[in-house]
C-alpha cells in the first residue's frame, strides 16, 4: 500500500506541474484553456474557473491540456480543414514556448528535488558531484538476521569506535579492515556511551571452501558535512546539464535493447519504476526525493524526444512547418503524432511485458 501511494504521488506530481506549466505558458501568450485534465480515460470530476474547465481523470497515468487549434477542424460535410484558431495560428516561437514548457518544469522540479534530497542527506552529494563527501566515524545502521554478527552480540545503532588498529575508522576504512583481518576486534560504543568490546572468530570456522566470509553488518558515516540548500541547488542544476546527453543516449540504447529482447539497464517501465519507488520508500524520505528527482528528469529528456505526439515531435513539426512556410495537409499531423504515440505505447507494453517476465523468473 505504502508504495502504491508514494509511486502515484511520484507520479502525479510530476504530471501536475507539467501541466500546470503548458498551461501557464499558453496563458501568458494570450491562448485560452478549454480544459486541464490530471489523469486519463472517464472524468470523475470537474469544476470551471478562469474559463477553463479542471477535470480529476480516472487513471492517474498522465494528464493533458486541451488548447484550441492543436486538431484540424472538421466541417458540416465531415471533411478535415486546417484550424484557423488558438495555437494553430500563432508564430513559431509561442508555440514553442507553450510545447517547452512542460519540459522545463520536469526538469526545473527535479533539481529543486535533488537539493533536498542532498540537504536531508549530504552522502548523495556524491551522486551530484562525483567527489565522497568528508565523512566521520562509522554506525552499524543494520545487523542481518542470522549473521555471524548477529551471533556475537553486535547491535544496531552502535558506534564502531574502532576495529583492529583502526581508531574511529569510516565505512570504507571498516570494510578494508574486516576485508584484510586475520583476527577481528571491535569496539562498539552505544547511544549511553557504554562501550564493549568483541572478538570475533575470523575467518568464521565453518566458512566454506572459496566462500567470502561476511560480517553481516550495514555500516553508515556517523557524521557527514552538511550542505547548504543554496549550494545544493547549484549542483543539482550542474548535475541536470551534465546528465542530460546522457539520458538521451540511455533512451535510445534502452529502446533498442527492448526491440531486439536483449537485457535492458537502460530504461524502466511501470514495473521497474513501481519496483524502485517500493524501495525507497522503505529506506526513508531522502531516497525517494532523489528517485522522484530522476524520474522528473527522465519524463523531461523523454518528452524532449523529437518523436511525434511528445512535446519534442510536436515542436519539431511545428518547426517543419514555418521553415516550408506551409502546413501538413488537414488531419496529416495528428496522423503523425497518432502514429508516435501508439509506437510508444507499443514499447511501454513491450518493455513491461520484460520486466513481468523478469521479475516471475527472477
Amino acid at each position: 500500500m505504502l508504495t502504491a501511494v508514494v509511486f502515484v504521488t511520484v507520479l502525479l506530481t510530476a504530471v501536475l506541474v507539467h501541466e500546470l506549466a503548458h498551461y501557464a505558458n499558453a496563458r501568458s501568450v494570450g491562448l485560452p484553456v478549454r480544459a486541464f485534465s490530471i489523469g486519463m480515460g472517464p472524468v470523475i470530476a470537474r469544476w470551471r474557473w478562469q474559463g477553463t474547465e479542471w477535470r480529476l481523470s480516472l487513471l492517474p497515468l498522465g494528464g493533458y491540456v486541451d488548447l484550441p487549434g492543436m486538431a484540424a477542424k472538421v466541417n458540416e460535410d465531415g471533411s478535415l480543414a486546417h484550424p484557423d484558431e488558438g495555437l494553430a495560428v500563432r508564430p513559431l516561437y509561442q508555440k514553442l514556448w507553450v510545447l517547452v514548457g512542460g519540459v522545463v518544469a520536469n526538469y526545473a522540479l527535479g533539481i529543486v528535488l535533488l537539493a533536498v534530497a542532498v540537504v536531508l542527506a549530504p552522502t548523495y552529494r556524491e551522486v551530484v558531484t562525483g567527489e565522497a563527501p568528508n565523512v566521520r566515524g562509522t554506525v552499524v545502521a543494520g545487523v542481518a538476521e542470522g549473521s555471524l554478527a548477529e551471533s556475537v552480540g553486535v547491535r544496531a545503532g552502535e558506534r564502531l569506535a574502532a576495529i583492529g588498529g583502526t581508531v574511529d575508522p569510516t565505512p570504507d576504512q571498516a570494510v578494508a579492515a574486516i576485508q584484510g583481518a586475520d583476527e577481528l576486534t571491535l569496539v562498539l560504543v552505544d547511544e549511553a556511551g557504554t562501550e564493549r568490546t568483541l572478538t570475533v572468530p575470523w575467518p568464521p570456522t565453518d566458512l566454506a571452501e572459496g566462500a567470502t566470509p561476511v560480517l553481516g553488518v550495514q555500516l553508515t558515516p556517523a557524521e557527514v558535512d552538511g550542505v547548504g540548500f543554496g549550494t545544493a541547488l547549484a549542483e543539482s542544476a550542474a548535475f541536470g546539464v551534465r546528465v542530460f546527453p546522457e539520458m538521451v543516449v540511455g533512451f535510445v540504447r534502452g529502446f533498442g535493447s527492448a526491440l531486439s529482447g536483449r537485457p535492458n539497464e537502460d530504461v524502466a517501465g511501470p514495473v521497474g519504476m513501481v519496483t524502485m519507488v517500493g524501495q525507497a520508500a522503505q529506506v526513508g524520505l531522502a531516497p525517494v526525493l532523489l528517485l522522484a528527482a530522476l524520474i522528473n528528469f527522465s519524463l523531461a529528456v523523454f518528452n524532449l524526444l523529437p518523436i511525434p505526439g511528445l512535446d519534442g515531435g510536436r515542436m519539431l513539426l511545428a518547426t517543419i512547418v514555418a521553415i516550408r512556410g506551409r502546413p501538413f495537409k488537414p488531419g496529416q499531423e495528428e496522423a503523425f503524432h497518432f502514429v508516435g504515440i501508439a509506437a510508444v505505447l507499443a514499447l511501454i507494453v513491450l518493455i513491461t511485458v520484460q520486466e513481468l517476465g523478469g521479475l516471475l523468473g527472477g
